[in-house]
């Protein structure tokens, strides 16, 4: 045979890969910021398979949208970039490891090890060397052996004798190319380029077994691909020193890579039931294809959870992992609050019970909720197994009756033996059948899913650990300077009144005194300031109506004043309101502090509005108790000034920071709302942009008492 007649023989055949571009195309669309929704769209399109699918996960009935979908733009929306993003590479991947029936000799097992190994050791290389696109790397080691894939397929009964004489690597490349007058580099080299990839990966591929010292000189695609290649082979870690004259990464370091990409692999391989060291079952190869894609798109799904920044954003990516992978309904979650002892509610803001879900709570004093047995016992709970009660708690069957299936599947959401919570997923027979097979997958997204959890809640914990400490000590600090500072004020105002009285009513000297005398007034004054920022004036809880309070403040300042500076003033109150147990003294204090500070930040004009809510996802319902936690309200005041300097926001409730430049203004009204606000056992934050204005907003919860 002739290169040439096997290179016609294999573009005639119906078994040649194909890779259209598309799938390079939308990877790399996904991966940036600047890309369009219609940019992603007309991508989609080109490929009719890639876009059929969408709209089938999009139409199937667990995605319960309210109305049948059936265009793209609908699908890409809903589903997002990441989600879009791993259809991509797991579609890619199972263009390629499907050539093995005719040749059984043939180990799938040992080639996907090999080839997905490579995959995420050149990702991790790309990524350590901060080269864009890191999957594109990722996709030249996944398939840097597709060519033999392709020999096989075409040549079955030649390539059987190939696999008789060696299963080392050199041998059986001398064997192809005196057989076909190509090996596997050069095909696979050849395929990239129909494909129409990067030409230095397909340079990559093509270069992948020469010697190091002819890769020395070779373009870094080419150098990543190698290495990757040579550290995926067995018993390899010993050849690393050899490999650090073609990277800039410490030998120590890659060392690190190699560790880290073996236990990736085995670990995954090991939770999909992957046999890598055990003789190839052809009777399983089908399995093993569909655990590829759940691998795949797993893979994508740990990436997207990198890249979450709140929990919110977290479940939702598990979510559409479950969806895809395990074609789930829906799922809800239940997060463990430590303080009150109950698992409260969360679920997608899309899905028709989202209010309901969110208003909920279960306490784990429940013994008979199977959500508080698996938070508990951290393990998973299903409804439908035989071995459970046909009794449950009244939360079970409510939660069965909202997810519109037959069962409950909870499945805890822990690691390092710290429980977060559980995820609660709708399912049938069929469905729990198939999470309890692939238990080891579900148990990864469950551990990467709390370890991601735990991570924001630390962040968010430690960033508000750190503000208050610092607030605490600008308190302990004021009170000593007030202290130190008191006695000598007093002192020296004493010394000023004796000293007058000594002197003549006319003596020039009484005119000096009665200056230096106002001068220590209006220090006493700046310390009384200081005074409300350390140690806040709060008077006794007490239920008070919040929208009266707001109307009845708003109305004065309105008069003394906004409408002096041409201020417009509105007001938004929310009827459903509960009366809430604060301090109404402090509350005012609040109101006058923040709508005169955007009053004198608008010199010019403008507009304020305070706007009252309840929110009502604060509050929750304990329903297996019949009992009610109340929740939280909302003011916000709002004006549509200048905004706020982004250097200042960060330190904008601390003593001395300002947004005026007036001599008069001390930098203290907005650190001594915060005091108070705290005092309130409350929260407050502010949006601000530059130009377009300035948003405070104060979080107060509906029952309360004084801080001890």
């Amino acid at each position: 045979m002739t290169k040439k007649n096997i290179f016609e023989k294999i573009k005639q055949s119906k078994n040649l890969p194909q890779l259209p571009q598309v799938m390079l195309k939308l990877i790399k669309a996904c991966n940036s910021d600047q890309t369009e929704i219609d940019e992603l769209i007309e991508i989609i399109s080109i490929d009719p398979g890639l876009a059929s699918k969408l709209i089938q996960i999009i139409g199937s009935a667990y995605i319960n949208l309210p109305q049948e979908v059936n265009n793209i733009k609908t699908a890409v929306v809903y589903l997002g970039m990441d989600t879009i993003r791993n259809i991509a590479i797991s579609t890619s991947a199972m263009h390629f490891f499907k050539f093995t029936k005719s040749v059984p000799e043939f180990n799938i097992n040992q080639f996907w090890y090999h080839s997905y190994k490579c995959a995420v050791l050149a990702r991790k290389i790309a990524e350590e060397n901060d080269i864009p696109n890191p999957e594109e790397f990722f996709l030249a080691g996944l398939l840097h052996d597709i060519g033999r894939l392709v020999l096989l397929e075409n040549y079955p009964d030649e390539y059987k004798q190939i696999l008789k004489i060696s299963s080392s690597e050199s041998p059986i490349l001398a064997a192809e190319l005196e057989k076909f007058d190509i090996n596997t580099p050069e095909l696979s080299a050849w395929l990239f380029k129909q494909w129409d990839l990067n030409p230095l990966i397909a340079d990559s591929v093509l270069f992948i077994n020469e010697s190091i010292e002819q890769i020395e000189s070779a373009f870094f695609h080419v150098k990543i691909v190698f290495i990757s290649n040579l550290l995926a082979k067995q018993d390899t870690l010993e050849n690393i020193p050899d490999l650090t004259a073609l990277t800039d990464i410490l030998e120590s370091r890659l060392e690190q890579i190699f560790i880290s990409a073996e236990k990736e692999v085995r670990i995954m391989a090991k939770s999909l039931d992957i046999n890598l060291d055990g003789a190839q079952d052809i009777s399983s190869e089908e399995a093993l294809t569909s655990k590829v894609k759940d691998l795949s798109l797993f893979y994508g799904t740990l990436q997207n959870l990198l890249y979450a920044k709140n929990i919110d954003s977290v479940l939702d990516v598990v979510q559409n992992g479950f969806k895809i992978i395990f074609n789930i309904p829906r799922m809800f979650y239940f997060l463990f609050d430590e303080k009150k002892n109950i698992l409260t509610g969360f679920c997608n803001n899309n899905d028709k019970a989202c209010k309901i879900i969110k208003s909920i709570a279960i306490p784990l004093s429940n013994k008979s909720s199977l959500l508080v047995k698996c938070v508990k016992d951290q393990k998973v709970q299903n409804s439908l197994s035989k071995e459970k009660s046909p009794t449950f708690a009244i939360s079970d069957t409510q939660l069965i009756r909202l997810l519109e299936t037959k069962g409950l599947y909870c499945i805890p959401i822990y690691s390092y033996k710290k429980t977060i919570g559980v995820l609660v997923l709708g399912v049938d027979a069929v469905a729990a059948k198939n999470l309890k097979d692939n238990k080891g997958l579900v148990k990864l997204f469950s551990k990467q899913t709390s370890i991601c959890i735990q991570n924001i809640q630390f962040y968010n914990d430690y960033a508000a650990n750190v503000h208050e400490k610092k607030m605490q000590a600008y308190s302990t600090m004021t009170d000593k300077v007030i202290h130190e500072i008191n006695n000598p004020v007093a002192i020296i105002k004493n010394y000023i009144e004796t000293l007058g009285l000594k002197l003549p009513d006319k003596h020039p000297a009484q005119e000096e005194l009665t200056v230096i005398n106002e001068e220590m007034s209006r220090v006493a004054g700046l310390l009384d300031r200081l005074r409300s920022f350390s140690s806040p004036a709060i008077g006794g809880f007490e239920f008070v109506d919040v929208n009266k309070i707001c109307k009845n403040m708003f109305e004065i300042l309105q008069k003394s004043i906004l409408l002096p500076r041409q201020i417009e003033a509105y007001i938004n109150i929310d009827p459903e309101i509960p009366k809430i147990k604060t301090d109404q003294n402090g509350l005012k204090q609040i109101l006058i502090n923040l709508v005169k500070n955007a009053a004198e930040a608008m010199d010019k004009g403008g507009k304020i509005r305070v706007t009252t809510r309840f929110l009502s996802g604060s509050a929750k319902i304990l329903i297996d108790e019949k009992k009610r936690i109340p929740g939280n309200i909302e003011i916000k005041i709002s004006d549509n000034g200048p905004g706020i300097d982004k250097k200042l926001k960060k330190t904008l409730f601390e003593p001395y920071t300002t947004t005026k430049t007036t001599a008069s203004n001390s930098g203290l009204g907005l650190s001594i709302v915060h005091s108070i606000v705290k005092e309130l056992n409350g929260d407050i934050t502010c949006n601000t942009e530059e130009g377009k204005g300035t948003d405070f907003i104060i979080t107060l919860p509906v029952s309360s008492s004084k801080r001890g």
